[in-house]
């Protein structure tokens, strides 16, 4: 994905290890991971590139989550929790409370709450 984005933006790329992890991803430690070569002249451009492209990324991600999975509603509400209950269910019923997917967003319209 990476690569098509500076691609487009005319900025010549290479991937370095992307076979060796591609072939045996348990090796993706040992070699660093994919890395992306960039010329020095490119270096400022693709930087940019990349911070805009991670910013969409993220918003994206951001405007996603609040959409009610049930009725649609764009304005899911965060839930906030106090501290304490946190501590309080761990105490009481141990680490078994962090399988448990606590909802992060209420929807006002149909009161469902999601993840």
């Amino acid at each position: 994905m990476i690569q098509m984005e500076l691609d487009a933006a005319g900025i010549d790329c290479d991937l370095d290890n992307e076979f060796t992890v591609g072939v045996d991803p348990l090796l993706a430690n040992a070699v660093g991971g994919i890395k992306i070569k960039v010329s020095p002249a490119c270096v400022e451009a693709a930087t940019e590139v990349l911070e805009k492209y991670y910013e969409n990324k993220a918003s994206e991600r951001a405007a996603k989550a609040k959409i009610c999975p049930q009725c649609k509603n764009k304005d899911g509400q965060p839930i906030h929790k106090p501290n304490w209950v946190g501590i309080l269910s761990v105490l009481t019923l141990g680490a078994f409370t962090m399988l448990y997917a606590w909802p992060k967003f209420s929807c006002p319209d149909c009161r469902n709450t999601w993840s």
